[in-house]
């Protein structure tokens, strides 16, 4: 019998091509409905997200049984099915080719889920870049 226990959380970062705005208010709301659906999927409702209009903050537990690139896939995957269903065009799914994301401890999740729900207001006063360097990024 397997008793183990394995918690992974990941902040991930995705930023559109050329860090443009390209998530106009109707591609926001189909991508906070998707995301919520997958972190339903994925994490138990226990995740958290952000969607600004050139890059969305996804904090979720990694599944045991999935590696992080094959996670991203699955992810983006079920965004342009939302996508595709809805008749909107999926160009803005043309992300930045480097994946931005750190690990989250367990100590940390409500900080980190409390700074991804600030980030509207966050990105008021630090730029994109300037938060991805201060996440080393």
């Amino acid at each position: 019998m397997n008793h183990s226990n394995s918690e992974i959380w990941i902040h991930w970062i995705f930023v559109t091509i050329g860090r443009q705005a390209l998530i106009d208010a109707p591609r926001e709301k189909l991508l906070c409905r998707t995301l919520e659906n997958f972190i339903e999927v994925f994490a138990n409702s226990h995740g958290a997200f952000s969607v600004l209009n050139d890059h969305f903050h996804l904090l979720i537990k990694l599944p045991l049984d999935h590696l992080p690139e094959a996670f991203v896939n699955i992810l983006k995957h079920e965004i342009r099915l939302s996508l595709d269903s809805s008749g909107l065009k999926d160009d803005f799914l043309n992300w930045e080719g480097d994946r931005y994301a750190h690990s989250v401890s367990l100590n940390q999740l409500s900080v980190e889920k409390n700074s991804i729900n600030r980030q509207d207001v966050k990105h008021q006063k630090v730029s994109l870049s300037e938060e991805l360097k201060f996440f080393g990024m």
